[in-house]
């Protein structure tokens, strides 16, 4: 990673001496709930639209969808049961707003996984996904063509693209024991969760193949050094994140696979906040990683944000006077999307609450790269212009805190990160019309595929992409 530190910080020195460069990253939005006393948050989708479960008035508990960016109205976000039960739980939500989790079937009844429409409730005649056998079902993830995974009868399921459940074709398997269980499906259909191996002295995290069941011989992920794994999430470019149990099987600490790979000790362990557990439950396509951790001594559990290579307490990210304390509730999941959102739960005025964190920084790429990353270059040209425009609160802003790159290079399939040698030598920064101004040596680069990331207190806040040939 190629650090600008030094330029930026005396840039904003120079622009506004009487400012600070110490950044809050984070707002913080109460998302209140359906009309209970209580409210967590599973999950969130690239336009914000937040799932999860929430309290009503007369104490039960049903699945909630937000709009966009918006907090939970009791009168259009409940997204209800099947026919007369009184409970559901919502445990994810795709790009078209389609909801997925269970439901009662019907008054303490059976438990099924459902699949709503887009942005709509839970209709008894056509949502409900059935099951593998024994009657009990639940669904935790559903990707942009409408598969879901979920686990039923001990088994994981994958259903395919909005069909309910097939106990002929669905059941994924396992790692060669009795039990699986799936947590996540990214765009291609795979699905990482953990399963039970031989013997069942032993449970391991899984990722399949693109709309394969779970093989043995390729799909156990191994651990960090201990016994058992579990995963949890898996982006489109097949990294994983989970927690797995260190050397001697006393603790467990969260990871992160590289791209399509197995867990390597050596350097997929993302560490805790000070304290000796830490467990991640949310991926973007970015790599930015979410999860908790217990803090140094174990006296709390905090949610975290891992980005930059280090291991963030959100906490300390949201600032204060935000009306909510941060916690990491055993019913909740941390979670993030593309555009760096998260969601997590909170103690407001006394009770749990799923709260939203959005960015308050964004960089914007400017010309000669296009938005959309449709830029073409070609590498005999001696440099390529990255320019960043940053907003604060969404409105343009020339205090240009100190920031750094890094850059990662898409080619025959795979994703690595470019050292910094090939794009710093010879190139030179400068603050011009209140922009970062990165000039890259394009001949060292090669042809290619590259996103450029600037980030901020060690935070992702924007991306420049663009191909060589």
């Amino acid at each position: 990673m190629k650090r600008i530190h030094t330029l930026l910080a005396i840039g904003c020195g120079l622009l506004f001496a009487a400012s600070t460069c110490v950044a809050q990253m984070y707002t913080v939005t109460d998302l209140g709930t359906l009309g209970g006393a209580w409210s967590y948050a599973t999950g969130i989708n690239g336009s914000g639209q937040v799932v999860g479960s929430s309290g009503l008035p007369n104490f039960a508990g049903h699945a909630f969808r937000t709009a966009p960016n918006r907090p939970i109205n009791s009168l259009t976000d409940d997204v209800g049961t099947f026919g007369d039960a009184d409970h559901s739980e919502g445990s994810g939500i795709n790009a078209s707003g389609q909801v997925v989790g269970g439901s009662f079937i019907h008054f303490r009844a059976p438990f099924h996984a459902f699949r709503t429409s887009p942005n709509e409730p839970i209709n008894p005649a056509t949502d409900d996904l059935g099951e593998l056998g024994l009657g009990f079902s639940t669904a935790k993830g559903i990707n942009r063509s409408g598969q879901v995974v979920g686990n039923s009868s001990g088994h994981a399921f994958r259903t395919g693209p909005n069909r309910p459940i097939k106990p002929a074709t669905d059941d994924l398997g396992t790692l060669g024991g009795n039990l699986s269980q799936a947590g996540g499906i990214n765009a291609l259909g795979q699905v990482v969760g953990i399963s039970s191996l031989p013997g069942e002295t032993a449970y391991r995290a899984f990722r399949t193949r693109p709309n394969r069941h779970i093989h043995p011989a390729t799909d156990d992920l191994g651990t960090l050094g201990g016994s058992f794994s579990d995963a949890s999430r898996i982006n489109d470019f097949g990294q994983v994140v989970g927690s797995s149990s260190l050397a001697g099987d006393i603790v467990s600490h969260a990871f992160r696979t590289a791209f399509h790979r197995s867990i390597n000790p050596a350097t997929d362990d993302l560490g805790t906040l000070g304290g000796t557990v830490s467990a991640a439950s949310g991926i973007n396509d970015y790599g930015q990683v979410t999860g908790w951790s217990y803090l140094a001594g174990d006296s709390a559990s905090h949610p975290f944000l891992y980005d930059g290579g280090s291991m963030h307490d959100l906490t300390t990210l949201t600032g204060s006077g935000t009306g909510c304390e941060m916690v990491a509730d055993s019913a909740g999941i941390v979670d993030i999307n593309d555009a760096g959102q998260i969601v997590a739960d909170a103690i407001c005025s006394g009770e749990t609450h799923a709260v939203r964190l959005d960015p308050i920084y964004h960089a914007f790429v400017q010309q000669p790269i296009n938005a959309d990353g449709s830029s073409v270059f070609k590498n005999k040209r001696g440099t390529i212009p990255v320019k960043f425009r940053l907003t604060q609160y969404n409105a343009r802003t020339c205090n240009l805190l100190p920031a750094t790159l890094a850059i990662t290079r898409a080619s025959g399939g795979k994703v690595r990160s470019v050292d910094e040698n090939k794009y710093g030598r010879g190139a030179s920064f400068k603050i011009t019309g209140c922009q970062y101004h990165y000039n890259l040596a394009a001949k060292k680069l090669g042809a290619g595929v590259y996103r450029v990331d600037i980030s901020i207190d060690g935070i992702m806040v924007g991306h420049a992409v663009f191909a060589l040939k």
